[in-house]
């Protein structure tokens, strides 16, 4: 995964627009007010996965894009907020775009009433290949190296330090070695282990492993010290992307840090 891909929709300057209302005569929606903040968004999920909510190709309401019902897995990305005004009342919409794992690979965006809407990740990450860290929360983050069917090397990395915690600005420190995310005082990160997890390889699940073990142990990670607690800081997506990687933009990253 690319910085460029996490910081998702964050280009340009955060528009509020308030201006003259504009009336969609065919449907009677009138746009009162919209927003488009910079930055990474924000995640949503339904608030209720078994009730009918629409998503909107357009604020005029004349076509329905996706039932959200039918997608009971994905998470909803916002980029934008209106308010409308519809028969004398106002209420407000999100901008929205279908977040993995979603039912066709066709792109599926609109706006939805914002009151079908929970914040956060949909919790159910058993069939999610990967997260934003900049959308997720540390919990999220958490649950979905927990649950998701495609991160059983993370859990079997995991695995070799017993007494330790995940965290998710390390683990983002971990791919861009971004100052602020580095959220201990001492952190170990290892050059070999960057140059391995960052090139394309063909290896099984296991022979990865014990060539991380083998790394871990190089640098003084031995079994014996890697029961000690740690902050681990760990983004792996299964050696997936089409690129090579290049130096600070980091597909996959590893981290230590001492509590």
């Amino acid at each position: 995964m690319k910085k460029c891909s996490l910081l998702l929709l964050s280009l340009g300057l955060g528009i509020t627009i308030l201006s003259n209302p504009t009336t969609h005569a065919s449907s009677g929606y009138t746009v009162v007010k919209s927003s488009f903040p910079a930055g990474a968004g924000k995640m949503y999920h339904a608030a209720n996965p078994k009730r009918n909510a629409y998503v909107w190709t357009t604020t005029k309401h004349t076509k329905k894009m996706a039932n959200i019902k039918n997608y009971p897995n994905t998470s909803w990305h916002s980029t934008g907020t209106v308010v409308l005004r519809h028969n004398n009342k106002n209420a407000v919409y999100y901008r929205v775009g279908a977040v993995s794992p979603t039912k066709t690979k066709k792109s599926v965006s609109g706006w939805i009433w914002r009151g079908y809407l929970k914040p956060g990740y949909n919790p159910n990450f058993t069939k999610v290949k990967s997260i934003s860290l900049d959308n997720a929360t540390n919990a999220e983050y958490n649950q979905f190296i927990k649950q998701s069917k495609y991160q059983q090397l993370t859990r079997d990395v995991l695995a070799l330090f017993p007494n330790s915690t995940v965290s998710k600005p390390l683990s983002r420190y971990a791919l861009f070695r971004d100052p602020k995310d580095k959220i201990v005082n001492n952190v170990a990160t290892f050059k070999a282990m960057d140059d391995f997890l960052n090139v394309k390889n063909q290896l099984t699940s296991q022979q990865r492993l014990a060539k991380i073990k083998a790394i871990l142990a190089a640098n003084g990670y031995t079994a014996a010290k890697r029961q000690k607690e740690y902050v681990i800081g760990i983004y792996l997506t299964n050696f997936q992307w089409s690129d090579q990687y290049a130096t600070g933009d980091m597909h996959q990253g590893f981290a230590i840090g001492t509590k």
